[in-house]
């Protein structure tokens, strides 16, 4: 049934100012960032924001969000579909910080993944999710289990009756889109996408 909007305002405005990473000491400043949408029905989940993200307050605007955008729009979404029918989420809801002395992104901890898990466990419950694209190997474990991105990149799976299409990360640090076998899987997800897309409701 449709969230009301009181639960759903007070699910956001706890969000919003939600300072827990920052107590713990994981992070020097909390800015939690989701691309926030109460009527979406498509749940699509990365690993964290990235330095972009927290410095311009947006979501996906780098170039790896980009690149996701493309794969998005391949399956059919509309360029604007992510903060309207796609609710852009992370496992972790701030940036995490730079690897030590160098210009890539820190993953989360477990701890930090723990610590900001229960936002995932609420929106799942607040909201109506018939497809879910986790992409990357840190969300996709998260719905799936560990496993190999070649046995999961191009299959279907179902995670408490919702489909679920994983995606690689899009990030140019990422190799593993260098071999044509795997191009040809992430075709095979889009392709997979775009069909549950066009049945969606």
């Amino acid at each position: 049934m449709p969230v009301s909007e009181t639960d759903w305002d007070a699910f956001e405005t706890a969000f919003r100012s939600c300072k827990s990473c920052e107590a713990a000491g994981f992070i020097p400043a909390a800015r939690p960032l989701s691309l926030i949408s109460p009527k979406a029905n498509v749940y699509l989940v990365g690993q964290a924001p990235s330095r972009t993200d927290h410095e311009t307050h947006g979501f996906y605007v780098g170039p790896a969000g980009e690149k996701l955008k493309t794969w998005l729009v391949s399956a059919g979404f509309s360029p604007d579909a992510l903060g309207t029918t796609i609710y852009g989420a992370a496992m972790t809801r701030c940036f995490p910080g730079r690897k030590p002395g160098m210009s890539t992104d820190r993953a989360p901890s477990r701890a930090e993944q723990k610590l900001c898990s229960h936002w995932m466990d609420r929106e799942l419950e607040l909201l109506d999710i018939q497809l879910i694209i986790p992409f990357g190997t840190m969300a996709i474990n998260r719905f799936l289990g560990t496993g190999p991105l070649t046995d999961r990149i191009g299959n279907v799976f179902s995670y408490e009756g919702i489909p679920v299409v994983p995606l690689p990360h899009s990030s140019g640090a990422s190799t593993w889109l260098n071999s044509q076998e795997n191009k040809d899987r992430l075709m095979a997800a889009i392709d997979a996408i775009a069909q549950i897309r066009s049945t969606l409701t």
